[in-house]
Order: C-alpha cells, then structure tokens, then sequence
C-alpha cells in the first residue's frame, strides 16, 4: 500500500523542493487531491503501522494540501490550524492584579469562594465535576468551562449570554448560587479595606478610588493569558513528531469520516454556534432550555454553544451538564447520532417545547465507526 501512496508524495515533495513555495503547491493540490482521495477511499477500517506511515505522509504538508474534508452540505468550510496565541497584555501589573483578585476569596460574600474554585490551572480551568459548587455548597445547574482561549470567543457561557470576559466576570460575582454578592458595591467595599489592594489598583488605574469596572478589567486581563500552545500546534507548525501515527489517522478521521470539523473547525476547532445533541432533558429534574433561556426563540430550545475542543483531553467531564465522562464516552454520544429528548408521558408530550427540544441538529448523524477508528480519534483529541 506505501508504494500506491508515494506519487503524491514525491510530486508535492518536489514543488516545495523546486522552491515555488505556496503557489506551486496550491497549484498542485487539485490534482493530487483528485488521484489522492482515490487511495484514501481504500484505506481499512484498522490500518497497519505500514498504511498509517503511508496516511503520515498525507498530512506532513501544510494544511492547504491536506485531503478534502467530509462536510455536511449546511457547513462553510474552515480548516484547522495552529491558533495564533494571544499577544501579552502592554500592563504585566494589570495581568498580576487580576491573577490576584482571580485567585482571592475575599470577592465572594462568604469569603471562601474564589474564581479559581470552578476554574483552576491544574483541572484544565475547569473544576473536574459535572456541574460546580458555589455558596453555602449550592450546586450549580451547569458545567463550568475551561477558561484557556476564553478571550477569543464571540460570546460566553453554555448559552452565549455574554458577549466579552468582562461581562462574565460580573456574573458569577453576583449569582446567588456562585459568589453570591448582593451587588459589586460589597466587592469593592472589601477590596478597599484591605491593606495591599488600594495601592495596586492606583499603579494600575491611577485612581485613589477602587472602580467595579476596574475589578473586572483586571480578571480579563488575566483571564487573557491562558491560552496554550498544544501539540498539535506545533505539528501544524512543522514539528512533524508532534503527533503519533495514531494521531494521524485520528486527526484524518475528525476530518472525514467522523464528521468533527461540521461543528469544530478553525484555529479554535469551533463554529461558534449552538446545537441541540438532543441533551437538554426537558421534563426531568436536570431540565436546561439551553439559548431559549437567552433569546426566547423556540428554534433554541436545547441548544447550546459550540465549545472549543483546544485541551479538551484536560477538561473532562464534558457537555453543559457534565453528564459525559470522559473522551471514549463523548464519541459514543456521537456515534449513536447524539441523544433523544422524548416525552415520557401526556404531561410531557404537552409541554409546547418538547416539539422543538427533540428537534436535534441535523448534522447528527450514526458514524459507524469501529473501535480502532474510535481509540484513533481519542488520541487525536487528546493531542488538541
């Protein structure tokens, strides 16, 4: 099988060789795509280490030259890539204040809870549970998502209801299940009465007087910093090692069969929508409504914002609930074409939203896919 695949490979070799650069491999790509996807058509279901090095060769190019995706008609095509990491913030003292404050309790009303109590550096920012704990241990309704490219986002939260970090660092602060501060008045009055924050928030702000606006400007700024490099960034980038032949075929199947890059494309490996996986156990005691909550619009029932799958390996368990467990049980989710919501009873088969909360994304699809092609996938994530 190596020896069918080795044409291309010494075609494209050549052209980078020839010192044409991107334009002669650009030209070059639509006919070897077409003589490649042939071969890539016979590749098993559980390919030897001779036909996974011969798929190595296929993705060792730049992305422009990789196979085409397998895409669901609906989807624009965004190819992955490496993400371009956020530039350091000009105020390394504003960074610092905000990792202080991010890491404080004294921002909560109890004085025992601190933002890194659902999101800290060692659980992936995250908290390693289904859904958080908050005051006097109420338990939250959702899971808290990983912080690390939260800056790049076009909105935030599981329902998209903010639209920058600044707004989300507001709302924990003032939720009564989370920090549980009446207002930002009482966070400010605890800041300014303490010996060391005064005098940082004047080298910072240049004002004698402690700001709210200021409080969540400086958790930004450090929320800013979190992002990464990952292996597969630097495997994009050239370090052809960076990924295993395993993670190879895997990174090959995200692409095509599996169907992945329908949702989770991009230098974020996320097409910043909200889907309904058929998850949001409408009529149960774990009911969520998901963007209906924020919009009102019944097309929303159930669905929930597109995650970035960028150390998704370090952020388990998984979906806005949390009620996936680990990787292995996310592809099963995907492999039996996502999750049902059906009225169990009349009740329930009344309930004016049930109609559209069992209405799932019409991506979902049954993948087929065989253990080896799941572990496959599994390793790929985890190099993410």
């Amino acid at each position: 099988m190596a020896t069918a695949w080795r044409p291309f490979w010494v075609v494209l070799a050549g052209c980078l060789v020839a010192g044409g650069g991107m334009a002669l491999v650009s030209a070059a790509v639509p006919r070897a795509l077409e003589k490649r996807g042939m071969v890539l058509s016979d590749l098993p279901g559980e390919p030897d280490g001779e036909a996974l090095a011969a798929l190595r060769r296929y993705y060792e190019v730049i992305p422009a030259a990789w196979p085409q995706p397998t895409l669901d008609p609906s989807v624009e095509f965004r190819e992955l890539a490496a993400l371009e990491l956020p530039k350091q913030n000009p105020s390394p003292a504003k960074v610092a204040l905000g990792k202080a404050l991010f890491e404080d309790p004294v921002l909560s009303a109890s004085g025992q809870i601190a933002c890194q109590s659902c999101h800290n550096r060692e659980l992936g920012w995250g908290d390693g549970l289904k859904t958080s704990f908050g005051h006097d241990r109420a338990q939250g309704r959702r899971n808290a998502m990983p912080l690390f490219n939260a800056s790049l986002r076009r909105s935030l939260f599981w329902d998209g209801r903010s639209p920058d970090l600044e707004a989300q660092a507001a709302e924990p602060l003032v939720n009564p299940v989370e920090m549980a501060n009446h207002d930002l008045t009482g966070v400010v009055g605890r800041l300014a009465a303490s010996p060391a924050y005064p005098a940082r928030f004047a080298a910072v702000f240049g004002t004698d007087r402690i700001e709210p606006e200021q409080v969540l400007e400086a958790i930004a700024a450090f929320e800013a910093t979190l992002e990464e490099r990952t292996r597969f960034d630097r495997f994009v980038q050239g370090d052809k090692r960076a990924l295993t032949d395993q993670q190879v075929y895997g990174l090959h199947l995200f692409r095509t069969k599996a169907g992945c890059m329908n949702c989770h494309n991009g230098p974020l490996m996320t097409d910043e929508k909200f889907h309904n996986l058929g998850l949001s156990l409408l009529g149960r005691p774990k009911e969520d409504v998901g963007r209906y909550g924020v919009t009102g619009v019944l097309d929303d029932v159930g669905r929930f914002r597109t995650p970035s799958l960028r150390h998704v390996g370090e952020t388990r368990p998984y979906m806005h609930n949390g009620i996936v467990p680990t990787l292995r049980h996310v592809i099963m989710l995907y492999q039996t074409g996502g999750g049902h919501t059906l009225p169990r009873n009349a009740a329930e088969a009344r309930n004016p939203l049930m109609p559209f909360a069992g209405r799932t994304s019409p991506i979902l699809k049954p993948l087929g896919l065989s253990p080896a092609e799941r572990e496959a996938l599994v390793a790929f994530l985890e190099s993410l």
